[in-house]
């Protein structure tokens, strides 16, 4: 009867063993995967604001009379250059941010040199350029999902 007790007290410890293995394994598969998302996410939106910056960029006078808005122009320009090269070289969700924040700002400095010339002005980015990242914003609210948007998402910004 011991002997009972003893192997049914190991096999109960060796399934639960087996349990919490499994369950770690599924929990380092689903951090691992949404890490993921978050990069490919994290790609998608600064190729695109990249690209619409690019874009507006094409449509830009070639020079402009007025020093604030042509100064505004260049730092567009620079900022452009800067987010095409960066896209390179990334390899992680935060870098991807940075460079998504580069052609914000860049689109920003459009929007001023279009101001200053008198002209509508043109798409606009989410602001602030200097948000909280999702990570903090989520660990403060639990229930606040991330909902993208702009070029890549095909949702209104």
């Amino acid at each position: 009867m011991k002997d009972a007790i003893e192997t049914s007290a190991i096999a109960f410890i060796a399934i639960v063993a087996i349990v919490l293995i499994f369950a770690a394994v599924l929990g380092l598969r689903s951090i691992i995967e949404t890490k993921r998302r978050r990069k490919v996410r994290a790609k998608a939106d600064a190729e695109a604001w990249t690209e619409l910056l690019g874009n507006q960029l094409k449509i830009a006078p070639v020079s402009v009379g007025d020093l604030e808005a042509a100064a505004a122009l260049d730092r567009a320009r620079k900022l452009h250059y800067n987010a095409v090269e960066k896209l390179k070289t990334a390899k992680k969700a935060k870098q991807f941010a940075r460079i998504r924040t580069y052609a914000l700002a860049g689109l920003h400095n459009l929007n001023i040199m279009r101001r200053r010339l008198g002209k509508a002005p043109g798409p606009q980015g989410p602001m602030p350029f200097n948000a909280a990242s999702p990570a903090k914003n989520a660990k403060r609210d639990k229930n606040v999902r991330d909902v993208p948007t702009g070029p890549s998402t095909g949702l209104p910004f």
